[in-house]
């Protein structure tokens, strides 16, 4: 429906990638538009641990016209949580799950909370 570019940031772009359309040509059930273009990479927290020709060839970096995100966001929580593992070694299962949950939850408070914040200013800088 007017679609005509697709560009996917997987972690294993450069193995999915090879077998993909003979996918959708086995396929009883996919179809794939005529006009529409597939392409892909590797996002930037993943691209770093492939071989290194992957990076140039796969890193979104070095796709025109390709904004950046944060797409693994719940990996960059993994440091918050590894602080606290020295506080929860000794718990029990339940409690050590009920300390993680209300870690993970103010995380999250403090991105909804704050990111007002980040909105208010970054629209204020591009008003300037």
């Amino acid at each position: 429906h007017g679609l005509i570019l697709i560009f996917i940031l997987y972690d294993i772009w450069c193995f999915y990638f090879k077998h993909l359309f003979a996918r959708f040509e086995n396929s009883p059930s996919l179809s794939l538009p005529s006009e529409m273009e597939i392409s892909g990479g590797i996002d930037q927290f993943h691209v770093h641990g492939h071989r290194q020709e992957c990076y140039p060839r796969f890193s979104p970096n070095f796709v025109s016209g390709v904004g950046i995100q944060v797409t693994d966001i719940i990996e960059s929580l993994w440091v918050n949580t590894n602080n606290v593992s020295e506080s929860t070694r000794g718990m029990s299962t339940g409690h050590r799950q009920e300390v993680i949950d209300d870690i993970i939850n103010d995380s999250n408070w403090m991105k909804l909370t704050r990111s007002s914040m980040y909105i208010v200013n970054e629209t204020l800088v591009l008003r300037h």
